[in-house]
């Protein structure tokens, strides 16, 4: 099928395999249904975002209801920047403020909490909670209070002093702030109930070893002293944690995180004089690394996010009271700036084809096996990835929609949303061991992957990829030969489906390049948009069949991701 056929159906409907070329090897995957292995947790049901405004905005109220619709059980939980960042109320790349925290002119706290309390309506609705981040400092208590507020800009890169303003410095009195916390806390109980906040995961900070945080590991230490003493305070049962330190090899992010659990574990503690400080989960970020190869093609790097995964696994293993606390990476992305445009940075533009769906899908899949190997718990993955307010179509920014119409790497977290809790038994003879990843990364065979669950509803759900980290060769297909075993007995699989995400299907980005990159598309081309980034499910027959067992052929493109369905009752 030509190119232009295939972005005709994927218009319309899913684009149905063609028959696999029979001097063309096949990658072999084996699913046994009948054999159960681990549990796979819903990782992915975290997002975040720098700009907190955003929530309040048409696109983002709009986004949380997509994401509430994901998970029946689970909730979806949200993590932002600037809760408490002073300031008026802009709204800008990289930066938003609630002025939550102001003083009179006697030095005496005034708190406000019209914004941030609207914001944390929209993060409290049912189905939906906030991963509460308590950042950044109110210029009232800022070591540095001048300059406070960076040079801003709604569009283009964020400016180079985005981080350097007085937002990001300790306290000048730990006191003083230790109080605001306090009384935010109590203001959250008044507000949304004991129980609820509970539920809450609370941490500190963003990145502290970064340019986020102007101060020392000491100051950061006593600074989460305070902070955990004053929620505990209110909340003793509340769940602390931290650091959400960053990429080791950028800023010994390894060593801060290192000495951040030595002092937890026998610090003397700057708030109540004892030694240690609680800590209910460890969180920490980590990043892949884009760049332009030798043909101007973007050149991801999951090795780089993995290994990050792997360093931090094996620092905390080596802290026996910690190495079975639950564990959230606070940030785990491609790389590193979720508000710099690929229209003017074109190293990210995976962002806007489906070579960030199957980024996603290769690198989640592996995520909680890679942490178990050391031991670890991991709980959820944070995507920083929402939406923008007032931008550009198609812009490149990292976002789950664009103007409200969702991004291939949206309907990979939709797929994702399928997936049953308890695995089952699956192989393939294309999926790279991670081991070869944290090594060389996936430079040279593609990594052809796949993970198979049963739900409790009764249906077997199997998701496939097909990832590279060159974005190249979107048209090849790689033939897939799928065996299912363990079927019961005169069980009749011709009811399965395959639902794709690639160039051609659940896809806007190539069907506004076909319109022509319209920035004010009418009405009917939003309509055309809208439908072409629709996951659509079509009939998947099996190639062979015998009792108990079923074998199913389909090419699988090159930066894709698909879900097969089978019915088992």
């Amino acid at each position: 099928m030509t190119s232009f056929k295939r972005f005709l159906s994927g218009l319309g409907f899913a684009v149905l395999p063609f028959s696999l070329l029979a001097d063309d090897p096949a990658v072999e995957m084996s699913v046994h249904a009948d054999r159960p292995t681990t549990e796979l947790r819903p990782i992915w049901n975290y997002f975040g975002y720098d700009e907190a405004l955003t929530t309040l905005t048409p696109e983002g109220k709009h986004l949380l209801g997509e994401l509430n619709q994901l998970s029946e059980t689970e909730p979806i939980r949200i993590r932002v920047h600037h809760l408490h960042t002073s300031g008026d109320g802009t709204l800008a790349l990289k930066w938003s403020s609630t002025n939550i925290y102001t003083e009179d002119a006697a030095g005496n706290p005034v708190y406000n909490w019209k914004i941030v309390d609207a914001i944390m309506d929209e993060l409290t609705r049912p189905g939906i909670e906030p991963f509460v981040e308590v950042s950044f400092m109110p210029q009232a208590l800022s070591a540095q209070p001048e300059p406070y507020t960076p040079t801003l800009t709604k569009r283009g890169l964020p400016s180079n002093d985005i981080l350097s303003g007085g937002a990001y410095y300790p306290p000048k009195d730990y006191q003083k702030w230790q109080a605001f916390m306090e009384a935010w806390v109590n203001h959250c109980v008044e507000r949304y109930g004991r129980q609820a906040v509970a539920s809450w995961l609370w941490e500190l900070w963003n990145e502290p070893e970064s340019p986020y945080f102007k101060g020392t590991v000491e100051d950061y230490c006593r600074l989460y002293d305070h902070f955990a003493a004053a929620v505990k305070k209110v909340v003793p049962e509340a769940r602390v944690g931290a650091p959400h330190t960053t990429d080791p090899a950028w800023k010994k992010g390894d060593e801060f995180m290192a000495a951040f659990l030595e002092h937890c574990r026998s610090g003397r503690n700057a708030a109540t004089g004892a030694i240690g400080a609680p800590l209910d989960f460890v969180a920490y970020h980590a990043k892949g690394l884009t760049r332009l190869d030798h043909r101007k093609r973007v050149e991801m790097d999951l090795r780089n996010h993995l290994k990050t995964i792997d360093t931090y696994s094996r620092i905390i293993a080596r802290f026996p009271e910690y190495a079975h606390l639950p564990v959230y990476i606070g940030e785990s992305d491609p790389e590193g700036c979720a508000g710099c445009p690929s229209v003017l940075d074109p190293q990210r533009d995976y962002r806007r084809t489906s070579q960030f769906a199957s980024y996603t899908a290769a690198s989640f899949m592996r995520k909680q096996d890679l942490v178990a190997s050391h031991g670890g718990n991991l709980q959820g993955a944070v995507s920083w990835a929402f939406t923008f307010h007032d931008q550009p179509w198609f812009n490149g920014l990292r976002a789950l929609t664009t103007n409200e119409v969702a991004l291939p790497v949206f309907n990979a977290f939709k797929l994702f949303a399928k997936l049953g809790r308890t695995r089952v038994e699956a192989t393939s003879s294309g999926m790279l061991p991670t081991a070869d990843i944290l090594t060389r990364s996936v430079r040279g065979a593609p990594d052809v992957g796949v993970v198979a669950t049963r739900t409790e509803e009764g249906t077997l759900r199997i998701l496939v990829w097909n990832y590279h980290d060159v974005a190249d060769g979107f048209d090849e297909p790689t033939p897939v030969k799928l065996r299912v075993e363990g079927l019961a007995a005169g069980h009749d699989p011709s009811a399965a489906t395959l639902t794709r995400i690639d160039e051609y299907n659940a896809n806007a980005f190539t069907a506004w390049r076909a319109l022509g990159e319209p920035q004010a598309p009418l009405p009917k081309h939003v309509a055309i948009l809208h439908d072409a980034a629709t996951l659509k499910a079509a009939a998947l027959a099996p190639a062979e069949r015998s009792d108990g067992e079923a074998v199913f052929e389909f090419p699988l493109f090159r930066q894709s991701v698909a879900l097969i369905e089978i019915p088992l009752k």
